[in-house]
């Protein structure tokens, strides 16, 4: 007699916290979206939660796993949420829940955690970069799409750099192996990018949005990055 088994998904929580251009999200979805895309459809049960707008779960438990997005805020900004954040982040990481964190999230995480965070004073990265990797993660010199103007400038002492570039040095913390942070958008493909340099474009400066422009085409490593962020993310951990 044949059964049949139902394996359950694992439960990735995300953490939004911004909201895209109202085109964007048409032709692209909310963050969510754009992360189920990234990791995979079917990978997880995908859990939006809205920090940025004051809503957040009620305990680390309603997810095995968790993802902070990006935004258009600062984490130093004085909004009511970035407090409550902070402190879900400690408690995630106190629990040992797998944790990742991008741009804003990964700013944000190093902030809760013991790091600094300020405007970078060579101004905004937008488009293309190049981060090298400097560990054994199977990862070497990885291209993935950038929108920054902030940075981490003093990483918590128990995290990890694991990759850099020219102009982020800390591009990629690790803080234990199922908790990890990257400046870059992994999420953000040449389609994504060109319709946000579209619409939010016009709060570059000139030479920075050329640039970015220009680097549209480039082959992305964005499966390499999902496949590692899947570990991460995953039930070892």
């Amino acid at each position: 007699m044949m059964t049949s088994q139902t394996t359950q998904k694992r439960r990735l929580g995300i953490l939004i916290c911004g909201h895209s251009p109202d085109a964007v999200v048409d032709a692209f979805g909310r963050y969510d979206k754009a992360f189920a895309k990234l990791l995979g459809p079917n990978t997880y049960e995908y859990k939006p939660y809205f920090p940025v707008d004051n809503e957040f779960p009620a305990s680390v438990e309603e997810a095995d796993a968790w993802l902070l997005t990006g935004s258009k805020h600062g984490v130093y900004d004085d909004l009511p949420w970035i407090a409550p954040l902070e402190a879900f982040v400690r408690e995630i990481y106190a629990a040992h829940l797998p944790m990742v964190g991008i741009c804003f999230g990964h700013q944000l995480m190093a902030q809760a955690l013991g790091g600094q965070v300020e405007k970078y004073s060579g101004g905004w990265i937008a488009g293309t970069q190049c981060y090298q990797f400097n560990d054994n993660t199977s990862l070497n010199n990885v291209v993935l799409n950038a929108w920054h103007q902030d940075q981490i400038t003093k990483k918590p002492e128990n995290a990890r750099v694991l990759a850099s570039s020219d102009e982020c040095q800390y591009a990629v913390l690790e803080y234990r192996s199922n908790t990890v942070s990257l400046q870059p958008h992994p999420e953000f493909d040449n389609d994504y990018l060109q319709l946000l340099l579209k619409h939010r474009g016009e709060s570059l400066p000139q030479p920075i949005r050329q640039f970015a422009q220009d680097a549209l085409g480039q082959d992305l490593q964005q499966k390499a990055i999902a496949d590692w962020l899947n570990r991460v993310l995953g039930p070892s951990g």
